[in-house]
C-alpha cells in the first residue's frame, strides 16, 4: 500500500477538522491516505505497530503534538539510528535525510517517514515527502458511457479507480507510467466525451471555476441541509465574485417571508415539495440577483417522516437563468448526515446539467498536479 497517518497523540482522533486538514495536505503531496493509526504514548505495542505500518506502505507520515521526543526514539529504534540535536531543540535521527523545524524525513529500507510536530492551533509544518502525479480525474455524467470509456482506458494499457458517487454519477481516478498514453487518453476524452465528463477532483471546485472563469454569480436556499450547499461554495478560493450570499430558511414562516414561497404552496403541497423547491429558487435568485440559484428541502430525519414522504424524502432544484429549471425528487437512505451529504452532491450534479454548454467545455490537457 502507498500512503499511512500515524497520529501518536490518541486524543487528536477528537479533533476530526484537523484530521481532516491533514489528510487534505498529505493527499495533496502523495495521494489519499489509505490507513489510518491512532496511537496513544502508553500503548506496549507501538513499536511493533509503527514497525507493520512502516513495512506495509511506501509513504508514512507520523504526526505528533506532545510526544515528538519520544515518536524520534521510536524511528530512531525502528531505523536502527541514534538521535542528533538540530534546529537548536529539535532531536533528529541521524540518518535523517532532510529536516526543517518540527518535521524531518528518514527512510526505512524503501519507506519513506516524515515525522512532524504539530500544533493543532497553527498551520502544518512543512511535509518532507512529494510525488509527481501521473494520473486524470474526472466525472463522468452518462451511466451509458462507462463500457466504452472502460475499454479504451484498458486499450491504453492505463489503469483507473472508479467510484459511484451518486446514482448516475461516476469519479474516475485513471493513473499509468507512461505520460504519452495519459496525454493520448486527455485527447480521447475531449473528442468523444467532452459533454458528460468534468475534468477535477472536487465537484463544486469545479463548477465554481466556470462560474468564476464566466463571471456569472450563484446563490443557495436550503432547509434541511442547513448551509452545507454555501458551504460548500465558499471553501473555494475566489468566490467572493460569484457569490453574494445565501438564505437558509428552516421555518415554512422563513421561508414565505425571506424567500416569497407561497402560504397556499404549504398548505396544498408541503415544504417538502416541487412546488415549494419551485418557488424558493425563483426566490432566491431574485433577492440576489444571480444568474444560478440552488434549492434543497426535504426529511433528513431520523423523525418527522410520513408514509407519502418518509425520512430521506429530499427536493433538490438548480435553476439557470434563461434555462428550463430542473427539480429531482431523492429517495435517500442513510443517517441525517449522509442524507444531507448526498443532498448537497446532487445539488451541484443538477447545477452542472442546467447549462451544458456554459460548465461541459474543452477539456484541459494537462495532467493532474
Amino acid at each position: 500500500m502507498k500512503n499511512a497517518l500515524v497520529i501518536l497523540d490518541s486524543a487528536i482522533m477528537y479533533n476530526q477538522p484537523f484530521v481532516a486538514y491533514i489528510k487534505r495536505e498529505i493527499a495533496s503531496h502523495t495521494g489519499e491516505i489509505e490507513t489510518i493509526h491512532f496511537i496513544a504514548k502508553r500503548d506496549d505495542d507501538v513499536v511493533e505497530v509503527l514497525k507493520e505500518v512502516i513495512a506495509e506502505h511506501r509513504y508514512v507520515f507520523v504526526v505528533t503534538a506532545e510526544n515528538f521526543s519520544f515518536a524520534g526514539k521510536i524511528i530512531a529504534t525502528i531505523c536502527h539510528d541514534g538521535l542528533v540535536l538540530k534546529e537548536k531543540d529539535m532531536l533528529v535521527p541521524f540518518k535523517a535525510e532532510r529536516y526543517t523545524k518540527n518535521s524531518y524525513l528518514i527512510m526505512k529500507d524503501t519507506t519513506s517517514i516524515n515525522v512532524l510536530k504539530v500544533d493543532l492551533l497553527q498551520k502544518l509544518p512543512p511535509l518532507l515527502i512529494s510525488t509527481p502525479k501521473k494520473e486524470i480525474s474526472f466525472y463522468l455524467f452518462d451511466e451509458a458511457l462507462q463500457e466504452a470509456l472502460e475499454a479504451q482506458i484498458t486499450q491504453l494499457e492505463l489503469g483507473f479507480e472508479k467510484v459511484v458517487v451518486i446514482e448516475g454519477l461516476f469519479f474516475y481516478k485513471v493513473k499509468g507510467v507512461q505520460t504519452d498514453m495519459l496525454e493520448h487518453f486527455l485527447e480521447i476524452l475531449d473528442m468523444k466525451y467532452r459533454q458528460n465528463v468534468l475534468r477535477g477532483e472536487d465537484l463544486s471546485h469545479i463548477l465554481c471555476r466556470c462560474l468564476i472563469e464566466g463571471d456569472l454569480k450563484i446563490t443557495t436556499a436550503e432547509s434541511c441541509t442547513g448551509g452545507m450547499l454555501a458551504s460548500e461554495i465558499v471553501k473555494n478560493n475566489g468566490v467572493s465574485s460569484i457569490f453574494d450570499g445565501g438564505v437558509v430558511t428552516y421555518s415554512n414562516e422563513m421561508k414565505h417571508k425571506l424567500l416569497g414561497v407561497r402560504e397556499a404552496t404549504f398548505h396544498r403541497y408541503g415544504a417538502v415539495s416541487q412546488e415549494c423547491v419551485q418557488e424558493m429558487l425563483k426566490g432566491v435568485m431574485e433577492k440576489f440577483d444571480a444568474d444560478f440559484s440552488l434549492a434543497v428541502s426535504g426529511v433528513a430525519g431520523p423523525s418527522g417522516g410520513t408514509r407519502q414522504k418518509p425520512v430521506g424524502t429530499v427536493y433538490v432544484g438548480a435553476k439557470c437563468k434563461g434555462k428550463e429549471t430542473i427539480i429531482k425528487r431523492l429517495s435517500l437512505k442513510g443517517d441525517r448526515t449522509y442524507i444531507r451529504e448526498q443532498s448537497v452532491f446532487w445539488a451541484f450534479r443538477l447545477l452542472a446539467e442546467t447549462n451544458r454548454e456554459f460548465f461541459f467545455k474543452k477539456i484541459a490537457k494537462t495532467l493532474d498536479k
